[in-house]
């Protein structure tokens, strides 16, 4: 029996060239998740459906992934997370092309659960793949690149819907294609992680558990964890939902913008997260995991001043901008959720990200009615509000990086 190799006796040039192969499923993962805000209003104008209706696609959207976090990682996990990772990603994408056969609300409704769930193992098989590669002092910068590359394929849908927002389709088709392609070269560019001892020499390989490892994390000793993770995400999704899932709305309804205007506001906001990625996972790498709960105060602030601002392009901007970079103090999410809970529990771990839609799964329809009756303005506010009680429930948890240090 051959011994399995060691993330460390493998050059740091190859390990970064794996680490770009994860991330071009992640550019596409971005892209196509993003659809359902960016084409929301073109596509509540080509099938003719109120902001209620359009609403409960994220909701299926969140409840296929949901679905789909609670199971394919745990395959992952116990058999191939290599494997797994590029066969959802070809899944995902084949889901997205096939909205050229959305024709009606329904039809819309179950191409969105069918992504969604093949969508839901992406972030625990991505972490479980990128963090066993890297030491523990790196992965907040590492979480950080992910982060940047997430909100770059949300960019590259700003930069294509200015063009293409009209045939909303098409965006779709082009998100779908780049998913499939990338999901490929994962196949033969990233290693196959059943042969492979992870970073620091853990023995421990995946697989090995009697045990569900969904059930083990609620065993002693991590259930505590498991119950804070879970509402901390709930409130991330809402918060996202309730103004993230808006603003395309709101500049174009509310403030008045073209939506070639719109676009290059939204790209704004991704710059600034694009930005604040790299600066929140350093800080993250230097002060530790919990200290990014800053980021959710000050997106809070940032929601109330984006919303005061006087109507202008470039206010509107620079408040964007802002509030983007404050966003992405959660890139730390990923190596965090993995490092509170043993190696071979890694993938189903950093699900629980996604674990996070059971509070939010009827929060898009929740924010789709007080959206319709009480204005855009005041469910906007209220993703303020929920940025900062996700604060608080974030600092409550144990910090990781303190404990590899002692």
């Amino acid at each position: 029996m051959s011994t399995p190799m060691r993330a460390e006796d493998i050059s740091t040039t190859r390990r970064w060239l794996i680490f770009a192969a994860i991330m071009g499923v992640y550019v596409f993962y971005a892209f196509c998740w993003n659809t359902e805000n960016f084409l929301r209003p073109y596509m509540a104008e080509s099938l003719r459906l109120s902001k209620e209706k359009v609403a409960a696609f994220y909701t299926l959207q969140a409840l296929g992934a949901l679905i789909g976090a609670l199971i394919i990682p745990q395959f992952a996990d116990r058999y191939s997370r290599r494997n797994t990772f590029a066969l959802i990603a070809m899944a995902f994408g084949a889901a997205s092309v096939a909205s050229l056969a959305v024709t009606s609300f329904s039809s819309a409704l179950a191409q969105r659960f069918v992504m969604g769930f093949f969508m839901g193992g992406v972030f625990g098989c991505a972490v479980s793949l990128y963090v066993g590669l890297f030491s523990q002092t790196v992965r907040g910068l590492l979480g950080g690149l992910v982060q940047l590359v997430y909100n770059g394929g949300d960019a590259a849908l700003s930069w294509f819907g200015r063009h293409y927002a009209d045939q909303w389709q098409l965006v779709m088709v082009i998100g779908g294609a780049g998913a499939i392609v990338t999901g490929f070269i994962v196949f033969f560019a990233v290693p196959n992680d059943r042969a492979l001892v992870p970073w620091g020499g853990e023995a421990a390989r995946a697989g090995n558990s009697k045990k569900l490892a969904l059930i083990e994390l609620f065993a002693a000793g991590y259930w505590q964890i498991t119950l804070r993770l879970v509402p901390l995400c709930g409130l991330n999704f809402f918060a996202f939902q309730a103004f993230n899932g808006w603003i395309t709305t709101y500049l174009k309804e509310d403030q008045g913008m073209s939506p070639d205007m719109v676009g290059k506001l939204l790209t704004t906001l991704h710059v600034g997260s694009m930005m604040g990625a790299i600066v929140w996972g350093l800080l993250a790498d230097r002060f530790g995991r919990r200290f990014n709960a800053l980021g959710f105060l000050l997106a809070a602030i940032c929601v109330v001043i984006y919303l005061n601002v006087p109507q202008s392009p470039i206010m509107l901007g620079i408040a964007g901008f802002a509030y983007g970079f404050c966003l992405v103090s959660t890139c730390i999410w990923g190596p965090y959720f993995a490092e509170l809970y043993p190696e071979h529990l890694r993938a189903t771990a950093a699900s629980i990200f996604n674990w996070g839609r059971i509070v939010s799964l009827f929060g898009a329809l929740i924010a789709g009615a007080v959206a319709q009756r009480y204005g855009l303005h005041t469910i906007m506010y209220i993703g303020g509000g929920t940025f900062l009680l996700g604060a608080i429930v974030w600092w409550s948890l144990p910090e990781t990086l303190a404990a590899a240090r002692k």
